[in-house]
């Protein structure tokens, strides 16, 4: 056995169920050599070994978030935050004092906005006035919450080049108002534009926003994330040429567009093609949108509306272009938020899975926010990943309310969906949500909004379920269980440090230290 580098002492939470606690660690070339007591790790170490007692400490393994848009998280930790803002008045007045400072001519990018949160059901006249009061004249976008849709004012319109004319095709609308004028309300692929016209970062640009999403995300005490394509080749290469650097604070498994098979395909790139710090991921597909902007596609219209959402990538994409991802060696890793979405998305899986199932790859449904019981069910005897968003439900509870008041007990079927045998994996959506773990966490045990409001208890997780979908099965989900998500001899030594042991309170937790291969990447 090779001497120890490093030794750790703790309260070890191994999440191995061989040996869930141990009182050390042993490290060795970036691997866990030995876990156990003080008389087992005093065997592997040398004179030159580093001792580091964290006490009380617990020290478990670093988490994955499973659902990240790693570069966008990045450049949007610049941007102006409404997201804590509950009116249009109070995000009207932080447009105003930020349109107030910038040029005129310049771009005031803002993150967070919700229709719902703001008491408000579309955007029509009187609130696009307020809006353009509020730009003073300024070029504004503000994405919503769940980047799904953004509102633009009059000179981002026609920075775009946008007009009640404009036809973007099937997966885009831009909403008008009573008169047929553009309320500057844009839904799913209409923001495009805009966002094109409002920014277009530098290669120093792209690497500046991944720096700062790695350090921000390790001081979460992140250690591997997986990363879902919603961006050009420009922001892809420059993710893969920094993650590909073993400094770099985060592992990252990341996705490629579907429309980018073909390409794939030619050059032989793979599903976990890659070193220990980057890997390619899988063929990303968009079923539908999201709830919040109401494009989320439902098996039954929006209460009081005819409306049931929007379908992207639907029945007759998946039919044709997933076959095509698993010929390539791409497990596909498909958005679906609606339960129409989830259940044609199902039906797409079930349809390939001799072909999934020969190749050893493992399907992920991102988000299953809604789903059909019947479908929960069919989701584990496929063995289907689901990878979701504990943090969501805190934000969604008003529009589930409002929206989806006879369906709530299919939200967020967490319970049901580990019962029936999906694995699961969790992560945040960032910049969508916070990449808080703890706050995550205790959202998929407590289920409860801001205002205290709970959602549907019998699907609550227990506090090591929690966990465990932050470690294990989100290692799982990438295939990487062999090495991440326990501390076992001859696993990564991807580690973080936390002020209690979150099996006995999910309240009050502090990282202390991240440990990423052997090395800090982050310490209080």
């Amino acid at each position: 056995m090779p001497v120890a580098d490093t030794i750790l002492y703790g309260s070890v939470l191994t999440m191995d169920r061989q040996r869930p606690r141990a009182s050390g660690l042993a490290l060795a070339g970036g691997k866990v050599i030995a876990v156990g007591e003080a008389s087992d790790l005093h065997e592997v170490a040398g004179p030159d070994t580093e001792v580091i007692d964290f006490g009380s400490a617990c020290l478990m393994p670093a988490f994955h978030d499973a659902h990240v848009h790693l570069t966008r998280h990045g450049i949007e930790l610049d941007y102006l935050d409404v997201s804590s803002v509950t009116s249009l008045a109070a995000g009207c007045e932080l447009i105003r004092e930020r349109a107030a400072a910038s040029p005129p001519d310049g771009w005031v990018i803002a993150t967070g906005f919700a229709l719902q949160r703001w008491n408000l059901a579309t955007v029509g006249r009187e609130e696009s006035g307020a809006l353009e009061a509020a730009a003073l004249g300024r070029k504004v976008l503000m994405h919503s919450q769940d980047h799904h849709s953004a509102w633009a004012s009059r000179a981002a319109l026609a920075a775009a080049g946008l007009t009640r004319a404009t036809d973007l095709g099937p997966g885009a609308r831009i909403v008008l108002d009573e008169a047929g004028e553009p309320t500057g309300l844009l839904l799913e692929e209409a923001v495009d534009p805009v966002s094109d016209a409002a920014s277009r970062p530098t290669r120093h640009d792209l690497r500046a926003a991944l720096a700062r999403a790695g350090k921000h995300l390790a001081s979460l005490g992140i250690a591997t994330v997986h990363h879902m394509a919603a961006e050009g080749p420009d922001l892809w290469r420059e993710l893969a040429l920094t993650a590909s650097d073993d400094a770099y604070e985060l592992r990252v498994w990341a996705c490629i567009p579907h429309q980018q098979i073909e390409a794939a395909a030619a050059i032989g790139l793979a599903t976990n093609q890659g070193g220990a710090n980057f890997r390619v991921g899988g063929a990303k597909f968009f079923a539908d949108g999201a709830l919040g902007s109401r494009t989320a596609w439902m098996l039954e219209p929006y209460a009081g509306t005819s409306e049931v959402g929007m379908v992207m990538d639907g029945p007759d994409v998946m039919q044709r272009r997933m076959p095509l991802a698993l010929a390539a060696g791409l497990v596909p890793v498909v958005h679906a938020i609606g339960d129409a979405a989830t259940r044609a998305t199902l039906d797409a899986f079930e349809a390939t899975a001799e072909q999934w199932r020969a190749l050893g790859l493992r399907p992920r449904l991102e988000h299953a926010q809604h789903m059909h019981p019947d479908d929960v069910r069919r989701a584990g005897r496929l063995g289907v990943v689901a990878s979701v968003q504990p943090i969501h439900l805190t934000f969604d509870l008003p529009s589930i309310a409002a929206l989806l008041p006879d369906r709530s007990t299919r939200a967020y079927a967490l319970r049901s969906l580990a019962a029936a045998g999906a694995p699961l994996a969790f992560g945040s959506d960032t910049p969508v949500a916070s990449p808080d773990v703890f706050v995550g966490l205790r959202a998929a045990c407590r289920r409860a909004a801001a205002s205290g409001e709970r959602l549907n208890m019998a699907e609550a997780l227990s506090p090591d379920a929690a966990l465990a979908a932050y470690t294990t099965g989100a290692a799982y989900a990438i295939q990487a269980e062999h090495r991440s998500g326990m501390l076992r001899p001859g696993f990564d030594a991807d580690i973080v440090a936390l002020s209690h042991d979150p099996l006995v309170s999910l309240d009050g937790l502090e990282v202390l230290a991240t440990i990423k291969g052997g090395a800090f990447t982050y310490t209080a």
